[in-house]
């Protein structure tokens, strides 16, 4: 992915990405919040004698990752939007996404392609952003999604300024291949505009929360289990620029682990005060998950 940016930062940026565990070449899924990176070179780093001005933009954050996973690099950005699943229309070419403000700035990137499905699209970008474009519309999660495909590919989860609990959708994918007993599959139909601006109706089903199990939200115990056994690189959300790299294999091994094994009881549920169970493999949502 070639890069035309004069601002010095980009290559600082591409450094630090680079020790937290992206190498050139590799295949990377992003989940983002540029709010503390921002923070950080345009308000902090700055003298407080001279008038605070911007040094550092999102595009300038976005093309840091192009650097750092050069030209024979791919890089994944979520686009996903939920109005679908509540009846609303989606248009492939104009439906924004809600998964922050540098993922809007990488869908109005011109050298990316959207996977179809309405509720789970992502931007695709690189040397092997072709390998995604087969990815049916009525794909979400599962077998033979962006998530497979990066499986398949060798490829890293990178996630910047989030927990796993406001970003890691991969624990439903994860799910979805184990058929986990608190989910269920549920279809949503509405209007869908394609590429090529032609309308119709369409139907998907996602794999969501089983609302009679009571499932609410926790991931972080788990996030904080892997960084225990060394499979996350980087650093914490909170601490430097907030960058964290692991592997989609050995995350999918780790927690596909504790599914199989039956200790969801000790590390992937517990009881509410109202008796019901809290999973820390869980979604946003509260009628149909995320």
């Amino acid at each position: 992915m070639s890069v035309v940016n004069s601002n010095p930062i980009v290559n600082e940026l591409s450094d630090i990405w680079h020790k937290c565990g992206i190498k050139s070449g590799d295949t990377v899924l992003l989940h983002s919040d540029v709010k503390r990176i921002l923070m950080h070179y345009n308000y902090f780093n700055q003298p407080n004698d001279i008038k605070k001005e911007k040094v550092l933009s999102v595009d300038d954050v976005l093309d840091s990752f192009f650097l750092a996973l050069g030209d024979n690099g791919t890089l994944i950005i979520p686009l996903f939007n939920f109005d679908f699943s509540e009846g609303k229309p989606f248009d492939i070419n104009a439906t924004p996404s809600q998964m922050g403000v540098l993922t809007e700035v990488a869908r109005n990137r011109v050298n990316c392609i959207r996977t179809k499905n309405p509720v789970y699209s992502f931007a695709i970008f690189g040397k092997n952003k072709q390998y995604f474009q087969s990815i049916k519309l009525e794909t979400a999660i599962g077998v033979d999604s962006v998530f497979s495909k990066l499986m398949k590919m060798d490829g890293k989860i990178a996630v910047l300024g989030l927990t796993d609990k406001d970003c890691m959708t991969f624990y439903h994918h994860i799910e979805e291949i184990h058929h986990v007993d608190y989910r269920i599959c549920k279809r949503f139909t509405g209007l869908y505009t394609d590429s090529q601006n032609n309308t119709t109706e369409k139907t998907i089903s996602l794999y969501v929360r089983d609302l009679d199990k009571g499932v609410n939200t926790l991931l972080d115990p788990v996030s904080d289990l892997m960084w225990e056994r060394g499979l996350y690189s980087g650093e914490r959300h909170n601490k430097g620029m907030g960058l964290r790299v692991i592997s989609a294999n050995k995350m999918y091994d780790f927690v596909s682990n504790l599914i199989k094994q039956n200790k969801t009881k000790d590390f992937l549920k517990q009881k509410n005060d109202r008796g019901s169970s809290i999973y820390f493999i869980d979604n946003k949502w509260a009628g149909h998950g995320h």
